[in-house]
């Protein structure tokens, strides 16, 4: 079965994997920064990528794109329990979720409230 590809601005969160990976929309929508941070509300149940200009505490380099194989994937078990604990998720599950863009603060956020469950054999 062929896999299914999105460009939504969006990320994809697997506790399983320990692993959140972002979209290369999501990072285009922030004008390719050489850095990003995390953003997390657990009261409004958000998570928001956020562009930095320069390396700070808590921020990851964004790999330089390749057309070819560009994925961005980040490995954050502890934050990723902190999520499906607030948002009581099956851990076994793959969860995508679809962002805002808000240009003025140079982030894109996403309502965990409105995560999807990727079925098999899609992209996650």
């Amino acid at each position: 079965m062929p896999k299914t590809t999105v460009n939504i601005t969006g990320v994809s969160l697997c506790q399983k994997k320990g692993i959140i990976r972002i979209f290369r929309s999501t990072i285009k929508e922030l004008g390719d920064p050489r850095y990003i941070r995390f953003l997390f509300n657990p009261e409004k149940k958000t998570l928001a990528v956020q562009s930095v200009s320069r390396k700070e505490a808590e921020c990851f380099r964004v790999p330089k794109y390749n057309p070819k194989d560009w994925d961005f994937k980040i490995c954050s078990i502890q934050m990723l329990r902190i999520i499906w604990r607030v948002c009581e998720w099956n851990e076994n599950d793959t969860y995508r979720i679809a962002g805002t863009h808000y240009p003025e603060y140079n982030l894109v956020e996403f309502n965990l409230n409105q995560a999807r469950i990727v079925q098999f054999g899609e992209i996650e």
